[in-house]
Parts: C-alpha cells; sequence; structure tokens
C-alpha cells in the first residue's frame, strides 16, 4: 500500500483510476446473459428510476408491383416504448488494517478481484431473473417470483407433484419442451424426461426462422446454458460429425466453447436455469430440470453499465480505508474493496427468443 496516501482515507487518484480500468476491462467478459444482449441502452442522467426501451416492428415485404415509373410505395417503421425500472445492488469486502499488513499474497488486491467476479455474476443474474422463468409450487401468477433467485432455484419451493414451471406473463419468451411448446404455467409432472439433443437445438432454430428472426451480428442465433446441457448436447448420438474426427484441435479444449452448433453460436454459464426438484416432481424420481435461452437479434435488451450515456455510471467500483473520520473507525483501521450496480433487463420481442426446457433423469 506504498502508493497510498497516508492523511487520506482513499487512495491516491492515481490508483483509484488504475483500479477501476483494471476491473472495467475484464468485467465484461465474466458475463453471458449480459454481454450477449443484443440491445444495450445507456442510462440517461437524471432520467429517473424507469428507463425506456424502443421495440421496432417488423417492415413486411411488398407484394404490389409499383403504380407507376416514378412512384414508390411507402413503408413504414414504426416503435413503440417498454419500460423497465432499475434495480440497485451493491456489496462490499471489508478487511483490516492488520489483515493487510501481514497476509500472504496481497490480501486487498486478491479482494478486488473476488468483487470483480462477485459483481459479473450480480449483473448477470439479474439479467438472468428480469427475463428469465421460475420453478414454483403455486397455482397462480406472481411477479414476485421472478424476483432475487439464485442460481438453482431460489428460494421458490419446488418439490411435489404441483410444481409449476412459469414465464412472465406479459413478455415473457415461449417454453419447448421435446418439440412442443408448454403453458405459461406448465406443470412438471405434465412432461416426460428428455436431454439436450442436437435435434431439439434444431428445432429452436427453425422456430426462430419460422418467426423470421433476424440473427445476430455474427450470422447465428446465441444459445446461452448450463454446462451440464452442453454436456448432454456433446454427447448424445446426433453429435457425431459435428467434431472432426480426423483432427485432434477440437479435443484440445471444450467442444462446446463458443462453437456453433445447427446455427446458434453456443455459450455455457453456471448460471444457466438448473431447478433441482425433489420428491414426484418428474412422476418417477427426483432430478433437474434445465432451462436453456435461444435468442435472436432484438430479444431482450439491457442497460449499459460501462458509465455512458450522459455520465451516468451503472457500474462502480470502489477501493478504499472508510477513513479515522468515522465514529466507528476512529484509528483506521477497515479498507474494503467494494462494488456498486444499476442496472436492468428487458425482453423486447418475445417472438425473437424461446426458452428449451430439459432435464437429466
Amino acid at each position: 500500500m506504498a502508493d497510498q496516501q497516508a492523511t487520506h482515507a482513499a487512495l491516491t487518484n492515481a490508483v483509484g483510476t488504475f483500479y477501476g480500468k483494471k476491473i472495467l476491462q475484464a468485467f465484461e467478459p465474466e458475463t453471458a446473459f449480459y454481454a450477449a444482449a443484443p440491445i444495450k441502452e445507456p442510462i440517461p442522467i437524471a432520467g429517473g428510476k424507469t428507463i425506456n426501451f424502443d421495440r421496432y416492428k417488423k417492415v413486411a415485404a411488398l407484394f404490389k408491383d409499383d403504380t407507376d415509373e416514378f412512384t414508390a410505395q411507402q413503408m413504414y417503421l414504426s416503435a413503440e416504448t417498454v419500460t423497465a425500472t432499475l434495480h440497485e445492488r451493491d456489496g462490499y469486502i471489508q478487511l483490516s488494517r492488520y489483515t493487510v499488513l501481514t497476509a500472504r499474497g496481497r490480501a486487498l488486491e486478491r479482494a478486488a478481484e473476488r468483487i470483480k467476479f462477485a459483481a459479473a455474476q450480480t449483473l448477470d443474474k439479474l439479467v438472468r431473473n428480469d427475463i428469465g422463468v421460475a420453478v414454483a409450487d403455486k397455482a397462480t401468477y406472481s411477479a414476485g417470483m421472478f424476483d432475487n433467485l439464485s442460481i438453482d432455484g431460489g428460494t421458490l419451493n419446488h418439490s411435489g407433484i404441483t410444481v409449476r414451471l412459469w414465464t412472465r406473463r406479459a413478455d415473457g419468451f415461449p417454453l419447448y419442451h421435446n418439440k412442443t411448446r408448454l403453458a405459461q404455467s406448465a406443470l412438471v409432472t405434465s412432461f416426460a424426461s428428455s436431454g439436450m439433443t442436437v435435434k431439439t437445438l434444431q428445432h429452436g432454430v427453425r422456430v426462430l426462422e419460422g418467426n423470421d428472426v433476424p440473427k445476430l451480428s455474427d450470422g447465428n442465433y446465441r444459445f446461452i446454458g448450463h454446462p451440464d446441457v452442453a454436456y448432454q448436447l456433446t454427447t448424445n448420438a446426433g453429435f457425431k460429425g459435428w467434431v472432426s474426427p480426423t483432427s485432434s484441435d477440437a479435443m484440445k479444449m471444450s467442444p462446446i466453447r463458443r462453437d456453433i452448433v445447427a446455427g446458434a453460436s453456443i455459450q455455457t454459464t453456471t448460471l444457466g436455469f438448473k431447478f433441482p426438484l425433489t420428491g414426484d416432481t418428474l412422476s418417477t424420481a427426483s432430478g433437474n430440470v434445465y432451462c436453456s435461452l435461444l435468442f435472436g437479434d432484438e430479444a431482450f435488451g439491457v442497460t449499459e453499465v460501462s458509465g455512458n450515456g450522459g455520465g451516468a455510471t451503472g457500474f462502480q467500483f470502489f477501493l478504499k480505508q472508510s477513513g479515522p473520520t468515522t465514529v466507528s473507525d476512529p484509528t483506521n483501521k477497515k479498507k474494503q474493496a467494494a462494488f456498486s450496480i444499476t442496472a436492468v433487463a428487458k425482453v423486447l420481442n418475445k417472438s425473437a427468443g424461446l426458452w428449451i426446457v430439459t432435464t437429466d433423469i
């Protein structure tokens, strides 16, 4: 901590800027749902807690000839506003002055790295839950069942034969299982156990293509799922031939890592929905239900966290001491690594994405 000013509570501006840029530089690649969002909207400064996304309607093809050589047919580009309310999440790691002085391995820098990872996962969970699904032993829809979900089902009850798989009622992406569209509140016991296959993924791509959903900038749709789902995909019989049998290059790393299968760019994350179900939830035994997101352009939007747009800052990183001026820390014993995130996600076109539901039993 030689770079720290001895008489000030905070780090010097130079040191603070260094750490801030270091964290931001590696922040977005740590995310999946956020980084893959087709639309990113900056948070307007002093714009209130509600942010607006624009949902553009499809421009239809012409089916009539021009009436003469000089008159073109007018086509309309129209949009509607979709509003969403911002979330705020803040967290910190606190270390004592003694710990920083005596710990091996630069404790404060280690804390900063851990905070970066926690902040990235916090943002990804926020985005995932805003556009996602929930498993709950509830017969009626509640917006609250999508709030504060942790990985693996959150705090909701997911045991017993009454458990249901819910999507957001107004704007949620549809659910598909075994090439069949499920109801928004489908009983888990109503569908058979089935793992992810290439054929299942191909069907999902066919649904998006049938809806004339534009592909993303890389020319493919995007698929985000749990690593368990990627394992199912790459070990089923239909995957044979997608990996070259004559080259060892494909097997030097996970064959599903940022690869393309059936017209979809595959991305895995442990934040992919995985709901462990206990009891008689799949008619025969306990197991897991996975929900993997397949989507195209303009499927959903998120707010920028990089601080662009009118000076608003959606993500901030702090590395500092609390200072001797506070009553609770008169001798400047506390040091902190902390983050602050302000963000929201919103489904913009529910026809441009879908959840593929699979199981592991």
